[in-house]
């Protein structure tokens, strides 16, 4: 699998634009790709999203950073190295309907077939098996990533959302509720809670 999230200017996906991807093979979790790039012309922005990411306007119009086209292709490069390329995230049809989107307008050849790993189902079936409350608002699923966090005992994110360590937590997580054991180093001190220990 190939646990991959990315940040953007908002929710639409007409108007707003993928800024950074951020992912972790996790066959190979030593792999891992991450870049951000500037905003394209007539891109939209939304505030709120902005303080999501942590970006600032200023960063996202910084001639440095490479366009969207160069590092989606990069990240699609990328990718061949992974020997499963099966895609996998929280909430993941949002990552990829960015991502098949922005294929589409660069002509990029889309090679991750229309099966995905949703961390969120695969949380949710978690709790359940654990006889922990489903997570419910207004009649729909309210379990969030931090929450899925929590669930496999690690400490939630503070502050703006990061591409890449999303993509790390989310793979953490998959790890944790899929083998019940730890996959990176920099989440080890943190201890598997007992309720995930199936017979």
């Amino acid at each position: 699998m190939i646990v991959v999230d990315v940040e953007t200017t908002g929710l639409e996906l007409e108007k707003h634009q993928i800024i950074s991807i951020g992912a972790v093979d996790f066959a190979n979790p030593r792999e891992t790709y991450y870049k951000e790039c500037r905003l394209s012309r007539g891109a939209k922005v939304s505030k709120k999203a902005l303080i999501i990411a942590g970006f600032t306007l200023a960063q996202l119009k910084d001639k440095r950073k490479p366009l969207l086209k160069e590092i989606l292709r990069e990240f699609l490069r990328w990718t061949t190295t992974c020997k499963e390329r099966t895609l996998a995230g929280e909430n993941i049809w949002f990552d990829v309907r960015f991502l098949q989107h922005a294929s589409r307008k660069y002509g990029l050849t889309w090679p991750f077939g229309h099966r995905y790993v949703d961390l969120h189902s695969v949380s949710y079936a978690a709790r359940l098996r654990a006889r922990k409350r489903a997570m419910v608002a207004d009649g729909v699923s309210s379990l969030s990533l931090d929450e899925t966090l929590r669930f496999v005992g690690l400490k939630p994110r503070k502050g703006p959302h990061h591409a890449l360590n999303d993509a790390k937590l989310e793979a953490e997580a998959l790890s944790r509720l899929m083998y019940e054991k730890a996959l990176l180093k920099e989440f080890s001190e943190y201890r598997l809670p007992s309720y995930l220990r199936y017979p």
